[in-house]
Protein backbone atom coordinates (compact mmCIF):
# COMPACT_ATOMS: atom_id res chain seq x y z
CA UNK A 1 0.00 0.00 0.00
CA UNK A 2 2.07 2.74 -1.31
CA UNK A 3 1.68 6.15 0.03
CA UNK A 4 1.35 7.56 -3.12
CA UNK A 5 -1.66 5.65 -4.14
CA UNK A 6 -5.32 6.11 -2.86
CA UNK A 7 -5.77 2.88 -1.21
CA UNK A 8 -3.66 4.40 1.07
CA UNK A 9 -5.71 7.74 1.60
CA UNK A 10 -8.79 5.43 1.98
CA UNK A 11 -6.99 3.60 4.55
CA UNK A 12 -5.64 6.51 6.17
CA UNK A 13 -9.22 8.13 6.38
CA UNK A 14 -10.63 5.47 7.60
CA UNK A 15 -8.21 4.72 10.35
CA UNK A 16 -8.27 8.19 11.66
CA UNK A 17 -12.36 7.84 11.71
CA UNK A 18 -11.95 4.81 14.27
CA UNK A 19 -8.61 6.11 16.25
CA UNK A 20 -10.31 9.06 16.98
CA UNK A 21 -13.55 7.33 17.20
CA UNK A 22 -11.77 5.54 20.75
CA UNK A 23 -10.21 8.45 22.29
CA UNK A 24 -12.28 10.21 25.47
CA UNK A 25 -11.83 13.59 26.16
CA UNK A 26 -9.42 15.10 28.73
CA UNK A 27 -6.52 13.98 30.55
CA UNK A 28 -5.64 10.46 31.06
CA UNK A 29 -5.44 9.29 34.51
CA UNK A 30 -5.25 5.76 36.01
CA UNK A 31 -8.63 5.07 36.44
CA UNK A 32 -11.46 2.77 33.86
CA UNK A 33 -12.84 4.61 31.35
CA UNK A 34 -9.35 6.47 30.71
CA UNK A 35 -7.50 3.61 30.95
CA UNK A 36 -9.52 1.02 28.70
CA UNK A 37 -9.94 4.63 25.78
CA UNK A 38 -6.26 4.25 26.05
CA UNK A 39 -5.80 0.49 25.51
CA UNK A 40 -8.68 0.48 22.70
CA UNK A 41 -7.21 3.84 21.04
CA UNK A 42 -3.58 2.22 21.01
CA UNK A 43 -5.18 -1.50 19.58
CA UNK A 44 -7.08 -0.43 17.15
CA UNK A 45 -3.75 1.49 15.86
CA UNK A 46 -2.01 -1.68 16.70
CA UNK A 47 -4.63 -3.64 14.95
CA UNK A 48 -4.56 -1.17 11.61
CA UNK A 49 -0.68 -1.07 11.63
CA UNK A 50 -0.58 -4.95 11.28
CA UNK A 51 -3.37 -4.82 8.39
CA UNK A 52 -1.22 -2.11 6.73
CA UNK A 53 2.06 -4.43 6.33
CA UNK A 54 0.02 -7.22 5.94
CA UNK A 55 -0.95 -5.57 2.36
CA UNK A 56 2.69 -6.16 1.34
CA UNK A 57 2.83 -9.63 2.82
CA UNK A 58 1.12 -11.40 5.20
CA UNK A 59 3.23 -13.86 6.27
CA UNK A 60 6.43 -11.40 7.35
CA UNK A 61 4.05 -9.94 10.12
CA UNK A 62 5.55 -12.73 12.27
CA UNK A 63 8.75 -11.03 12.29
CA UNK A 64 7.49 -7.63 13.60
CA UNK A 65 5.76 -9.16 16.20
CA UNK A 66 8.77 -11.27 17.32
CA UNK A 67 10.48 -8.37 17.06
CA UNK A 68 8.08 -6.77 19.35
CA UNK A 69 7.85 -9.84 21.62
CA UNK A 70 11.50 -9.74 22.09
CA UNK A 71 12.04 -6.27 23.05
CA UNK A 72 9.06 -5.88 25.21
CA UNK A 73 10.10 -8.92 27.39
CA UNK A 74 13.54 -8.22 27.33
CA UNK A 75 12.86 -4.11 28.87
CA UNK A 76 10.82 -6.28 31.27
CA UNK A 77 13.68 -8.64 32.36
CA UNK A 78 16.42 -5.59 32.11
CA UNK A 79 14.21 -3.80 34.45
CA UNK A 80 14.38 -6.87 36.97
CA UNK A 81 17.95 -7.35 36.59
CA UNK A 82 20.77 -6.15 39.52
CA UNK A 83 24.13 -7.68 38.44
CA UNK A 84 25.41 -6.03 35.27
CA UNK A 85 26.39 -9.63 33.52
CA UNK A 86 22.55 -10.35 33.90
CA UNK A 87 21.86 -7.33 31.90
CA UNK A 88 24.47 -7.58 29.81
CA UNK A 89 23.23 -10.53 28.94
CA UNK A 90 19.54 -9.87 28.53
CA UNK A 91 20.96 -7.29 25.78
CA UNK A 92 23.12 -9.94 24.39
CA UNK A 93 19.55 -11.59 24.08
CA UNK A 94 18.10 -8.21 22.14
CA UNK A 95 21.21 -8.21 19.86
CA UNK A 96 21.51 -11.31 18.79
CA UNK A 97 17.56 -11.81 17.99
CA UNK A 98 17.27 -8.70 16.27
CA UNK A 99 20.34 -8.39 14.29
CA UNK A 100 20.01 -12.42 14.03
CA UNK A 101 17.25 -11.61 11.56
CA UNK A 102 18.39 -8.60 9.77
CA UNK A 103 21.30 -10.93 9.43
CA UNK A 104 19.47 -14.01 8.29
CA UNK A 105 17.31 -11.82 5.48
CA UNK A 106 19.40 -9.33 4.21
CA UNK A 107 22.83 -10.37 4.47
CA UNK A 108 22.86 -14.43 4.53
CA UNK A 109 23.03 -14.60 0.79
CA UNK A 110 25.57 -11.85 0.14
CA UNK A 111 28.51 -12.81 2.87
CA UNK A 112 28.14 -16.63 1.22
CA UNK A 113 28.79 -15.22 -2.15
CA UNK A 114 31.28 -12.68 -0.67
CA UNK A 115 32.92 -15.71 1.11
CA UNK A 116 32.55 -18.21 -2.20
CA UNK A 117 34.10 -15.14 -3.76
CA UNK A 118 37.72 -14.43 -1.51
CA UNK A 119 37.84 -18.47 -1.84
CA UNK A 120 37.66 -18.69 -5.39
CA UNK A 121 41.08 -16.29 -5.76
CA UNK A 122 42.79 -19.10 -3.80
CA UNK A 123 41.55 -21.62 -5.53
CA UNK A 124 38.94 -22.99 -3.43
CA UNK A 125 35.75 -23.67 -4.95
CA UNK A 126 32.59 -23.75 -2.88
CA UNK A 127 29.03 -23.44 -3.32
CA UNK A 128 27.18 -21.89 -0.37
CA UNK A 129 23.69 -22.46 0.81
CA UNK A 130 20.90 -19.81 -0.69
CA UNK A 131 17.83 -18.39 1.37
CA UNK A 132 15.09 -18.04 -0.92
CA UNK A 133 13.20 -15.42 0.14
CA UNK A 134 11.76 -11.72 -0.25
CA UNK A 135 13.63 -9.11 1.73
CA UNK A 136 11.00 -7.92 4.38
CA UNK A 137 9.76 -4.95 3.31
CA UNK A 138 11.25 -2.16 6.77
CA UNK A 139 13.11 -5.17 8.49
CA UNK A 140 16.52 -2.28 8.82
CA UNK A 141 13.98 0.51 10.03
CA UNK A 142 12.40 -1.89 12.60
CA UNK A 143 14.93 -3.41 13.52
CA UNK A 144 16.92 -0.14 14.57
CA UNK A 145 13.89 1.01 16.45
CA UNK A 146 13.55 -1.86 18.84
CA UNK A 147 16.87 -2.17 19.52
CA UNK A 148 17.20 1.55 20.43
CA UNK A 149 14.55 0.72 23.45
CA UNK A 150 16.59 -2.07 24.54
CA UNK A 151 19.77 -0.75 24.65
CA UNK A 152 18.28 3.15 26.29
CA UNK A 153 16.61 0.68 28.68
CA UNK A 154 19.93 -1.25 29.24
CA UNK A 155 21.83 2.50 29.70
CA UNK A 156 19.24 3.45 32.39
CA UNK A 157 18.33 6.31 29.83
CA UNK A 158 14.45 4.56 29.51
CA UNK A 159 12.48 2.92 32.19
CA UNK A 160 11.04 -0.65 30.66
CA UNK A 161 7.20 -0.44 29.05
CA UNK A 162 4.76 -2.14 30.56
CA UNK A 163 1.60 -1.72 28.78
CA UNK A 164 2.31 -4.44 25.60
CA UNK A 165 -0.11 -2.41 23.65
CA UNK A 166 1.39 0.98 24.13
CA UNK A 167 4.76 -0.71 22.72
CA UNK A 168 3.24 -2.71 20.37
CA UNK A 169 1.79 0.35 18.77
CA UNK A 170 5.02 2.31 19.35
CA UNK A 171 7.15 -0.71 16.96
CA UNK A 172 4.48 -0.89 14.40
CA UNK A 173 2.60 2.64 13.75
CA UNK A 174 2.19 2.58 10.01
CA UNK A 175 2.98 6.02 9.45
CA UNK A 176 6.87 5.06 9.78
CA UNK A 177 6.99 1.41 10.17
CA UNK A 178 8.29 0.71 6.37
CA UNK A 179 10.83 3.64 5.22
CA UNK A 180 11.40 5.93 8.68
CA UNK A 181 12.32 7.89 10.14
CA UNK A 182 14.00 5.38 12.71
CA UNK A 183 12.06 6.69 15.57
CA UNK A 184 13.41 6.17 19.19
CA UNK A 185 11.04 5.23 22.30
CA UNK A 186 11.85 7.91 23.97
CA UNK A 187 10.53 10.18 21.15
CA UNK A 188 7.63 8.58 20.64
CA UNK A 189 6.01 6.54 24.28
CA UNK A 190 5.57 9.86 26.03
CA UNK A 191 3.49 11.12 23.70
CA UNK A 192 1.50 7.82 23.34
CA UNK A 193 0.97 7.91 27.06
CA UNK A 194 -0.86 11.68 26.47
CA UNK A 195 -4.58 12.17 25.39
CA UNK A 196 -4.16 13.12 21.72
CA UNK A 197 -5.46 16.21 20.47
CA UNK A 198 -5.95 17.97 16.98
CA UNK A 199 -6.73 21.75 16.30
CA UNK A 200 -7.40 22.99 13.19
CA UNK A 201 -3.41 24.99 12.82
CA UNK A 202 -2.04 21.26 13.17
CA UNK A 203 -4.49 19.86 10.81
CA UNK A 204 -3.22 22.21 8.62
CA UNK A 205 0.21 21.24 8.80
CA UNK A 206 -0.29 18.29 8.09
CA UNK A 207 -2.18 18.44 5.13
CA UNK A 208 0.48 20.89 3.99
CA UNK A 209 2.70 18.29 4.46
CA UNK A 210 1.52 15.42 2.97
CA UNK A 211 0.75 17.61 -0.31
CA UNK A 212 4.69 18.21 0.18
CA UNK A 213 5.31 15.21 -0.23
CA UNK A 214 3.11 13.98 -2.59
CA UNK A 215 4.35 16.70 -5.02
CA UNK A 216 7.99 15.46 -4.30
CA UNK A 217 6.81 11.96 -5.18
CA UNK A 218 4.93 12.17 -8.23
CA UNK A 219 6.14 15.28 -9.81
CA UNK A 220 9.89 15.13 -9.24
CA UNK A 221 11.02 11.67 -8.10
CA UNK A 222 8.80 9.43 -10.21
CA UNK A 223 9.02 11.71 -13.39
CA UNK A 224 12.24 11.96 -13.81
CA UNK A 225 12.95 8.04 -13.03
CA UNK A 226 10.55 7.19 -15.53
CA UNK A 227 11.61 9.89 -17.94
CA UNK A 228 15.24 9.25 -17.64
CA UNK A 229 16.70 7.81 -14.61
CA UNK A 230 16.01 4.25 -15.37
CA UNK A 231 16.39 4.13 -19.08
CA UNK A 232 20.28 5.36 -18.41
CA UNK A 233 20.64 2.89 -15.95
CA UNK A 234 18.85 -0.27 -17.58
CA UNK A 235 20.90 0.67 -20.61
CA UNK A 236 23.88 2.59 -20.64
CA UNK A 237 24.99 2.24 -24.23
CA UNK A 238 21.90 3.80 -25.55
CA UNK A 239 22.72 7.28 -23.71
CA UNK A 240 26.03 9.68 -24.41
CA UNK A 241 28.08 11.23 -22.05
CA UNK A 242 26.06 14.16 -21.20
CA UNK A 243 22.85 12.28 -21.33
CA UNK A 244 24.52 9.65 -18.46
CA UNK A 245 25.64 12.79 -16.56
CA UNK A 246 22.11 14.47 -16.38
CA UNK A 247 20.64 10.96 -15.69
CA UNK A 248 22.67 10.91 -12.90
CA UNK A 249 21.54 14.60 -11.75
CA UNK A 250 17.86 12.90 -12.07
CA UNK A 251 18.70 10.13 -9.75
CA UNK A 252 19.75 13.04 -7.18
CA UNK A 253 17.23 14.69 -6.92
CA UNK A 254 14.87 11.69 -7.75
CA UNK A 255 16.13 9.94 -4.50
CA UNK A 256 16.45 13.02 -1.99
CA UNK A 257 13.05 13.63 -3.87
CA UNK A 258 11.53 9.95 -3.45
CA UNK A 259 12.73 9.65 0.54
CA UNK A 260 11.77 13.26 1.90
CA UNK A 261 8.86 13.00 -0.12
CA UNK A 262 7.75 10.01 2.00
CA UNK A 263 9.11 11.23 5.43
CA UNK A 264 7.28 14.31 4.47
CA UNK A 265 3.67 12.44 3.95
CA UNK A 266 4.83 10.02 6.96
CA UNK A 267 5.13 12.99 8.88
CA UNK A 268 1.56 14.12 7.62
CA UNK A 269 -0.26 11.45 8.42
CA UNK A 270 1.34 10.78 11.93
CA UNK A 271 0.39 14.60 12.53
CA UNK A 272 -3.05 13.48 12.05
CA UNK A 273 -3.00 10.80 14.74
CA UNK A 274 -1.59 13.57 17.37
CA UNK A 275 1.66 12.34 17.06
CA UNK A 276 4.65 14.28 15.78
CA UNK A 277 7.93 12.36 14.20
CA UNK A 278 11.39 13.46 14.03
CA UNK A 279 12.33 15.54 10.71
CA UNK A 280 15.33 13.08 8.50
CA UNK A 281 16.45 15.71 6.06
CA UNK A 282 17.53 19.39 6.67
CA UNK A 283 18.43 20.32 2.93
CA UNK A 284 21.54 18.10 2.29
CA UNK A 285 22.28 19.26 -1.61
CA UNK A 286 23.55 22.51 0.88
CA UNK A 287 26.10 20.30 2.66
CA UNK A 288 29.59 21.84 2.08
CA UNK A 289 31.23 18.85 3.11
CA UNK A 290 30.45 14.57 3.06
CA UNK A 291 30.84 14.77 6.65
CA UNK A 292 27.95 17.89 6.93
CA UNK A 293 25.51 15.92 4.11
CA UNK A 294 25.41 12.67 6.08
CA UNK A 295 24.59 15.27 8.92
CA UNK A 296 21.62 16.29 6.58
CA UNK A 297 20.43 13.17 5.28
CA UNK A 298 18.52 10.60 6.50
CA UNK A 299 19.21 12.33 9.63
CA UNK A 300 17.78 9.77 12.34
CA UNK A 301 20.02 6.82 10.42
CA UNK A 302 22.86 9.12 11.07
CA UNK A 303 22.06 9.48 14.60
CA UNK A 304 21.30 6.21 15.34
CA UNK A 305 24.47 5.01 14.27
CA UNK A 306 26.34 8.13 16.08
CA UNK A 307 24.64 7.23 18.87
CA UNK A 308 24.65 3.14 19.26
CA UNK A 309 27.64 2.87 17.43
CA UNK A 310 30.10 5.79 16.81
CA UNK A 311 30.18 7.07 20.67
CA UNK A 312 30.56 3.64 22.26
CA UNK A 313 33.72 3.05 20.36
CA UNK A 314 35.23 5.90 21.47
CA UNK A 315 34.12 8.17 19.42
CA UNK A 316 36.69 11.13 18.79
CA UNK A 317 37.94 11.20 22.58
CA UNK A 318 40.98 8.32 21.53
CA UNK A 319 43.74 8.28 19.15
CA UNK A 320 43.67 10.01 16.02
CA UNK A 321 44.42 6.64 14.52
CA UNK A 322 41.24 5.19 16.54
CA UNK A 323 38.99 8.17 15.77
CA UNK A 324 39.63 7.75 12.25
CA UNK A 325 38.94 4.07 12.10
CA UNK A 326 35.97 4.59 14.39
CA UNK A 327 34.56 7.45 11.63
CA UNK A 328 35.19 4.51 8.55
CA UNK A 329 33.55 1.41 10.64
CA UNK A 330 30.12 4.08 10.99
CA UNK A 331 30.15 5.19 7.47
CA UNK A 332 30.63 1.62 6.21
CA UNK A 333 28.04 0.63 8.28
CA UNK A 334 25.90 3.33 6.65
CA UNK A 335 26.48 1.63 3.62
CA UNK A 336 26.30 -1.55 4.37
CA UNK A 337 22.84 -0.92 6.15
CA UNK A 338 21.41 -0.24 2.41
CA UNK A 339 22.17 -3.02 0.56
CA UNK A 340 23.79 -6.36 0.91
CA UNK A 341 25.74 -6.14 -2.31
CA UNK A 342 29.36 -5.31 -3.52
CA UNK A 343 28.28 -1.89 -4.72
CA UNK A 344 27.20 -0.63 -1.15
CA UNK A 345 30.18 -2.26 -0.02
CA UNK A 346 32.45 0.35 -2.08
CA UNK A 347 29.79 2.75 -1.96
CA UNK A 348 30.08 2.83 1.66
CA UNK A 349 33.94 2.86 2.24
CA UNK A 350 33.51 6.01 -0.38
CA UNK A 351 31.58 7.42 1.79
CA UNK A 352 34.02 6.79 4.84
CA UNK A 353 37.31 8.15 2.67
CA UNK A 354 35.68 11.27 1.76
CA UNK A 355 34.45 12.00 5.49
CA UNK A 356 38.32 11.43 6.89
CA UNK A 357 39.96 13.52 4.10
CA UNK A 358 37.53 16.18 5.64
CA UNK A 359 38.56 15.56 8.88
CA UNK A 360 42.03 15.39 7.77
CA UNK A 361 41.71 18.74 5.70
CA UNK A 362 39.69 20.35 8.90
CA UNK A 363 42.38 20.01 11.57
CA UNK A 364 45.12 20.80 9.11
CA UNK A 365 43.20 24.18 8.62
CA UNK A 366 43.85 24.32 12.49
CA UNK A 367 47.66 23.21 12.52
CA UNK A 368 50.69 25.23 12.02
CA UNK A 369 51.21 25.85 8.59
CA UNK A 370 54.98 23.61 9.08
CA UNK A 371 53.31 20.45 10.59
CA UNK A 372 54.59 17.94 8.67
CA UNK A 373 51.34 15.29 8.90
CA UNK A 374 49.45 17.58 6.81
CA UNK A 375 51.33 18.54 3.87
CA UNK A 376 48.96 16.88 1.54
CA UNK A 377 46.88 20.01 3.09
CA UNK A 378 48.85 22.25 1.58
CA UNK A 379 47.59 22.94 -1.71
CA UNK A 380 44.03 22.87 -0.60
CA UNK A 381 44.50 25.72 2.32
CA UNK A 382 46.24 27.89 -0.20
CA UNK A 383 43.12 27.63 -3.00
CA UNK A 384 40.97 28.32 0.09
CA UNK A 385 42.64 31.47 1.31
CA UNK A 386 42.82 32.14 -2.36
CA UNK A 387 38.81 31.74 -2.57
CA UNK A 388 38.43 33.65 0.89
CA UNK A 389 40.45 36.49 0.14
CA UNK A 390 42.65 36.13 3.05
CA UNK A 391 42.29 33.41 6.16
CA UNK A 392 40.51 36.08 7.62
CA UNK A 393 37.27 36.68 5.23
CA UNK A 394 34.75 33.93 4.68
CA UNK A 395 33.17 34.58 1.18
CA UNK A 396 30.55 33.28 -0.16
CA UNK A 397 32.42 32.12 -2.95
CA UNK A 398 33.82 29.73 -0.89
CA UNK A 399 30.59 28.20 0.70
CA UNK A 400 29.86 27.98 -2.93
CA UNK A 401 32.80 25.77 -4.48
CA UNK A 402 32.32 23.66 -1.42
CA UNK A 403 28.49 23.07 -2.16
CA UNK A 404 29.31 22.27 -5.73
CA UNK A 405 32.27 20.45 -5.12
CA UNK A 406 30.35 17.72 -2.03
CA UNK A 407 27.76 17.82 -4.73
CA UNK A 408 29.92 16.66 -7.47
CA UNK A 409 30.98 13.82 -4.82
CA UNK A 410 27.49 12.75 -4.15
CA UNK A 411 26.30 12.82 -7.62
CA UNK A 412 29.14 10.46 -8.94
CA UNK A 413 29.26 7.78 -6.17
CA UNK A 414 25.56 7.48 -6.46
CA UNK A 415 26.43 5.42 -10.04
CA UNK A 416 26.92 2.49 -7.07
CA UNK A 417 23.81 3.50 -5.23
CA UNK A 418 21.37 2.75 -7.77
CA UNK A 419 23.26 0.66 -10.13
CA UNK A 420 22.34 -3.11 -10.05
CA UNK A 421 25.94 -4.75 -9.59
CA UNK A 422 29.63 -3.87 -10.37
CA UNK A 423 29.10 -4.11 -14.42
CA UNK A 424 26.47 -1.96 -14.32
CA UNK A 425 27.68 0.92 -12.35
CA UNK A 426 31.32 0.58 -14.33
CA UNK A 427 28.65 0.58 -17.72
CA UNK A 428 27.36 3.97 -16.38
CA UNK A 429 30.52 5.31 -15.31
CA UNK A 430 31.98 4.54 -18.76
CA UNK A 431 30.00 6.39 -20.62
CA UNK A 432 30.57 9.59 -18.77
CA UNK A 433 34.12 9.01 -21.04
CA UNK A 434 32.73 7.76 -24.30
CA UNK A 435 30.01 8.98 -26.87
CA UNK A 436 29.07 11.97 -28.74
CA UNK A 437 27.77 14.97 -27.35
CA UNK A 438 24.27 14.79 -27.68
CA UNK A 439 21.53 16.00 -25.56
CA UNK A 440 18.39 14.84 -27.60
CA UNK A 441 17.29 12.42 -25.24
CA UNK A 442 16.55 15.17 -22.55
CA UNK A 443 13.17 16.33 -23.28
CA UNK A 444 12.83 20.04 -22.32
CA UNK A 445 10.08 19.23 -19.63
CA UNK A 446 12.67 17.07 -18.14
CA UNK A 447 14.93 19.71 -18.07
CA UNK A 448 12.06 22.16 -16.51
CA UNK A 449 11.58 19.54 -13.44
CA UNK A 450 14.98 19.30 -13.01
CA UNK A 451 15.79 22.80 -12.61
CA UNK A 452 12.70 23.41 -10.84
CA UNK A 453 13.61 20.92 -8.08
CA UNK A 454 17.38 22.07 -7.57
CA UNK A 455 15.80 25.85 -7.46
CA UNK A 456 12.99 24.82 -4.79
CA UNK A 457 15.96 22.64 -2.70
CA UNK A 458 18.34 25.78 -2.51
CA UNK A 459 15.72 28.67 -1.58
CA UNK A 460 16.08 29.56 2.06
CA UNK A 461 14.38 27.37 4.35
CA UNK A 462 12.35 30.63 5.61
CA UNK A 463 10.72 30.88 2.11
CA UNK A 464 9.31 27.23 2.81
CA UNK A 465 8.17 28.02 6.81
CA UNK A 466 6.31 31.20 4.90
CA UNK A 467 4.52 29.48 2.73
CA UNK A 468 3.48 26.75 4.84
CA UNK A 469 2.02 29.74 7.62
CA UNK A 470 0.22 31.25 4.50
CA UNK A 471 -1.51 28.46 3.53
CA UNK A 472 -2.00 27.16 7.56
CA UNK A 473 -3.75 31.15 7.89
CA UNK A 474 -6.10 29.90 5.10
CA UNK A 475 -10.06 29.92 5.44
CA UNK A 476 -10.88 26.06 5.24
CA UNK A 477 -12.26 26.76 1.46
CA UNK A 478 -9.07 28.39 0.85
CA UNK A 479 -6.81 25.16 1.51
CA UNK A 480 -9.91 23.32 -0.45
CA UNK A 481 -8.68 25.25 -3.30
CA UNK A 482 -5.17 25.14 -2.81
CA UNK A 483 -5.24 21.36 -2.13
CA UNK A 484 -7.28 20.91 -5.30
CA UNK A 485 -5.11 22.62 -7.51
CA UNK A 486 -2.13 20.37 -6.41
CA UNK A 487 -4.20 17.72 -6.97
CA UNK A 488 -4.93 18.75 -10.52
CA UNK A 489 -0.61 19.51 -11.26
CA UNK A 490 -0.05 15.62 -9.22
CA UNK A 491 -2.72 14.39 -12.32
CA UNK A 492 -0.66 15.58 -15.07
CA UNK A 493 2.34 14.06 -13.75
CA UNK A 494 1.23 11.03 -12.49
CA UNK A 495 2.65 7.78 -14.01
CA UNK A 496 -0.01 4.94 -14.78
CA UNK A 497 0.94 2.88 -12.10
CA UNK A 498 2.58 3.93 -9.11
CA UNK A 499 6.43 3.94 -8.45
CA UNK A 500 7.09 1.92 -5.21
CA UNK A 501 9.52 4.12 -3.13
CA UNK A 502 13.59 3.70 -3.30
CA UNK A 503 13.70 2.97 -0.20
CA UNK A 504 11.57 -0.05 0.72
CA UNK A 505 14.08 -1.91 -0.50
CA UNK A 506 16.13 -1.55 2.27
Amino acid sequence: MLFNSLDYFAFLGLTLAGYWALRFGGPERDDGPRVRATWLRLGFGFLASCAFYMAWNWRYIALILFSTALDFGVGLALGRARSPGARRAWLGVSLAGNLGLLGAFKYFNFFGEAARDVLSIAGVTIEPPVLDVLLPVGISFYTFQTLSYTIDVYRGRLRPVRNPIEFAFYVTFFAQLVAGPIVRASEMLPQLRRAPWLDRARVSDALFLIAVGLFKKIVLADFVSVNLVDRVFADPAAFTAPETLVGLYAFTLQIYADFSGYTDIARGSARLFGIELPENFDRPYQATSVAEFWRRWHMTLSTWLRDYLYFPLGGSKGSELRTYFNLWLTMFLIGLWHGASWTFVIYGNLQALAVLWNRYLVRARAAPADEDAYVLARPWNRLVDRLRGGRDRDPRALTAFKIVLTLQFVVLSRILFRATDLDNAAAVGGRLFSGTWSLAQVAPSLWGVLLGGFVLHYLPRSWLEATRARFVGLPAWGQGVVLALVGAVLAVFVTAEAVPYIYFQF
